[in-house]
Formats: structure tokens, sequence, C-alpha cells
């Protein structure tokens, strides 16, 4: 495994454990600077490889998906992981884009 490879794994190990980053560093013996550093640099790859593609809505003839319209909507996301949400087009914009960040 590289470098890079088991880091990845040691945060995403942090990340399932409810420790402190601190005490998450201190019980596998590692620098909490270095740590952190990980943290940062994994977050930011994750955040700028979620990008949004542009959509076309047509409108449905279908009597339940007028009601939905009605009721203020749905919106679904189908992730590169191939996970669908359907979220409600109420939803904060910011909200959902963290959601898919997080879910990849």
């Amino acid at each position: 495994m590289s470098g890079r490879e088991s880091w990845v794994a040691i945060v995403a190990e942090f990340e399932r454990s409810e420790l402190t980053q601190e005490g998450f560093a201190r019980r596998r013996g590692i620098p909490v600077t270095t740590l952190r550093t990980w943290i940062y640099k994994l977050r930011r790859e994750r955040k700028a490889s979620v990008s949004l593609v542009p959509v076309r809505v047509v409108a449905s003839t279908a009597p339940a998906a007028r009601g939905a319209t009605a009721a203020g909507g749905e919106l679904e996301i189908e992730l590169k992981t191939g996970v669908r949400l359907r979220l409600s087009t109420a939803v904060d914009p910011d909200y959902v884009a963290a959601l898919a960040q997080r879910l990849g």
C-alpha cells in the first residue's frame, strides 16, 4: 500500500471513529499535525471532485408527477457510485451539494 493509500485508510478510520483528532492521533501513535494535513488534503480533493452537470427538466404528464410538482416537487440526483437521491426541491441547494459530496 502506498503512502497516500495508507493515509486514505487512516483518515477514513478517523472519520468513522468518535475520537477527536488529538485522541485518534495519540492512539495511532502519529503526529496530530500530520493527521490534520491529510484530512485537509483529502477533503479538498473530495470537494474538488464534486461537479454539477447541466440538466434539462421536462414536464411529466403523469398525474402523480403533477401532484408532486404542486406540492413542491422532487429532485433526483444520481451519484457516480450509482446511488440515487430523491429530495424535495424545497431542500437548500447548499445542503444538497454537501450531501452529494459526502456520499460521493
